[in-house]
This record gives structure tokens, sequence and C-alpha cells, in this order.
């Protein structure tokens, strides 16, 4: 059976700098392994009405996301029910050795270019990722790009354009 497994971590950046420099915060997530099959359909509904559990393959710009995704297995949630995090894009990592300390700087240098955050809301958004572990690379080598509040509460309403 293969098994994927992820290094997911928080990174709160300011996305309206005037240079536009990303700052990072520490690394707070780490993943576990989640099977890699992907189904075509949503695996299950919860109790809370229009929430689903799908894999990050599946997620759409502007999909918001309870709680913050431990592996690619997400849940969706209604975007006015708070939630942790809302799915902006994708980055794919260069092909090479797997950048170990490198991935941060590379998810960030990634993410941020292609993440399109409402402009009323980028004083306040940041940015977290999920992406590949070692031992699954360089068969995986995607990074999901994450729409983050700063202040590390949960949000309501979309802030991906």
């Amino acid at each position: 059976m293969v098994r994927t497994s992820l290094t997911a971590c928080c990174l709160a950046i300011s996305l309206t700098g005037c240079a536009g420099d990303p700052v990072p915060v520490e690394p707070s997530r780490s993943a576990q392994p989640e099977p890699a099959a992907a189904p075509q359909t949503p695996l299950q509904q919860s109790t809370v009405p229009g929430t689903q559990r799908y894999y990050a393959t599946e997620l759409r710009p502007g999909d918001c996301i309870e709680p913050f995704p431990q592996t690619y297995l997400v849940t969706v949630v209604p975007c006015h029910v708070p939630h942790s995090a809302e799915f902006a894009t994708t980055y794919v990592l260069p092909e090479g050795p797997y950048p170990d300390a490198d991935m941060t700087r590379l998810a960030q240098n990634g993410c941020l270019p292609r993440m399109r955050i409402k402009k009323s809301k980028r004083d306040d958004i940041g940015m977290a990722w999920v992406g590949p572990a070692p031992e699954d690379w360089p068969r995986d080598r995607t990074v999901y790009c994450l729409a983050v509040r700063m202040d590390g509460k949960k949000a309501t309403g979309r802030v991906v354009e």
C-alpha cells in the first residue's frame, strides 16, 4: 500500500509590505501519513451542512477548510462558518534533491506571487502551506498554498479573489 505523508507548516507573512518581502513566522504544524489514492467524489459529509472531506488535489481556490489540514485529506466547510484556512493555489516545487531546510523558503516564494487575496483583506492575511514529506520526494512535489489569518484566529467569509 502506498502511503503519503506531508509536512504541514504554518507561515504567516505580510502580503502588503512596501517591498513585498515576506516575514516568516516559525513553523507550527506537522503532518501524519495518509493514503495517496484520491476519490472522484467527496468522501463523507459531516454534521455541519455543506461540509465535505476531499483530497487536496480536488480543492478549488476559495474553498474554506476547517480544521487546519494535517494531511492531504481536508474538510471543506461553507465560508460563512468559522474556518482555519482558505485554499488559494498550488505550486510545484522544482526537480532536484528534497529541499529540506529550504522547503519553507521555496513554498513561500512559490505561493505568495500566486495567491490572489482581496485587497481589503491583505493586512490581516498570511499564508500557510501543506507540502510533500522527504519520503514522498520526488514523486510528490506539489505545495498547497493556504490563506490564513495572521492573528491565528478563525476566519469567516472569503479572502481569496
